[in-house]
């Protein structure tokens, strides 16, 4: 798909936006995290970098976002399949929520956040279950995907892509069955996998 097309894809769909949903995950992702005060910290796909909210102080926060809207100060907005400037070996921790599904090659961006990423440094990561009961409904009754997902990795396909990206899962939960009740179990809305570089 060309860039033109991938824009234009995007757009159609108009905003994706469940804050009931962004808050249960990034809630569930910093208490899988556990961020120390004072780790560099890189935010993928953060939008206006809500996530700051969640961290504990004294951390060095950076988002990059794809979005010009969500430019600032610590919003950096710039198309993480392109690559980052970001130096080799420079954050402790990566957080990409809920972004993976969204992007062309996924596979370069995994590589792209373990570069930055220093050795023994975690990248927490979020994506969605293809076994939820809303997904397994979608695909029974054939309904459009309103979320813009262009890929779905089971447990055992994502795995394999992260033996690939040379990660190590140190960690699996679940989000939430619906946003409201929390849920560890197979049938999570979306997974958070601990990963260590």
């Amino acid at each position: 798909m060309s860039e033109e097309k991938f824009k234009e894809y995007y757009e159609e769909i108009g905003p994706i936006r469940n804050l009931k949903e962004e808050v249960a995950r990034y809630k569930k992702a910093t208490l899988v995290a556990q961020v120390p005060s004072g780790a560099k910290i890189l935010d993928v796909g953060c939008r206006d970098g809500a996530l700051r909210g969640y961290l504990p102080g004294g951390v060095e926060y950076h988002g990059i976002e794809i979005d010009k809207e969500y430019a600032s100060s610590y919003v950096k907005t710039q198309d993480i399949s392109k690559g980052t400037d970001f130096e080799n070996d420079f954050f402790d921790y990566v957080f990409c929520i809920e972004v993976l599904e969204h992007l062309r090659n996924p596979y370069f961006v995994l590589n792209e956040m373990k570069r930055v990423l220093k050795p023994g440094g975690f990248l927490i990561l979020s994506i969605p279950n293809p076994y939820h009961f809303k997904e397994i409904l979608w695909n029974i009754f054939n309904v459009q995907d309103k979320t813009g997902h262009i890929y779905s990795w089971t447990r055992q396909t994502f795995r394999k892509l992260m033996k690939f990206c040379d990660f190590k899962i140190v960690s699996v939960t679940g989000t939430y069955l619906i946003p409201g009740i929390s849920w560890d179990g197979f049938f999570s809305r979306s997974f958070i996998y601990k990963l260590q570089k």
